[in-house]
């Protein structure tokens, strides 16, 4: 192009205006057509919409994580009395002609928790109507627990609140008496600190 000219640019978040003149301000043509035009393309975004997406998989994540370590804690006693517990839980989501057990095979009955000839799902929902009937019981209860009630409770606290970010490796648990009675001593030494803070 001959001569001096100007080039002058209009940037928007979703267009890019152009146009060229002379130095007096002129649109100057070239191959019959006036230079000047605009570009339209997708508007930019945030990174708000990625980031809450990318929060909420790591939610999900820190909850399932929970939720193993816990399973971990509780395998062994609760595989005593029934293997397919966890497996049922897992499984409870789907309808009953996708569910499998243990063997791999269809479960015979529909239940997703208890399958105890003396003790099912319908036995533990009348007892329990919501989950924290069943928390209100062990929280008051005399007797030993089962120990799949007492799994399902703090399933239910860990799931939805709380978290684990410790340090420290979930190999070292060799057994869940060590860690509840270091529970227990941490929960005395508060209401102590709480005595003294009264007291004092």
């Amino acid at each position: 192009m001959d001569g001096n000219y100007y080039l002058g640019l209009d940037m928007g978040t979703s267009s890019c205006g152009w146009s060229v003149t002379d130095e007096e301000y002129h649109v100057l043509r070239r191959h019959g057509k006036a230079l000047w035009g605009v570009r339209l393309f997708e508007g930019a975004k945030t990174a708000e919409e990625r980031r809450m997406h990318r929060t909420g998989r790591r939610r999900l994540d820190r909850r399932g994580w929970r939720i193993n370590i816990l399973q971990e804690l509780f395998a062994e006693e609760v595989s005593k009395i029934d293997p397919g517990f966890f497996l049922r839980m897992k499984e409870s989501k789907y309808y009953p002609e996708d569910k499998r057990d243990i063997n791999g095979e269809r479960p015979e009955l529909p239940y997703a928790l208890f399958v105890d000839p003396e003790f099912t799902d319908k036995d533990y929902h009348r007892e329990f109507p919501t989950i924290y009937h069943l928390r209100k019981w062990l929280m008051e209860t005399k007797e030993v627990p089962d120990i799949r009630l007492v799994y399902l409770a703090l399933h239910h606290m860990i799931k939805h609140r709380g978290h684990f970010l410790l340090s420290g490796d979930i190999e070292q648990v060799k057994e869940f008496k060590n860690t509840f009675e270091t529970f227990i001593q941490n929960v005395k030494d508060e209401e102590l600190d709480f005595d003294l803070e009264i007291t004092g």
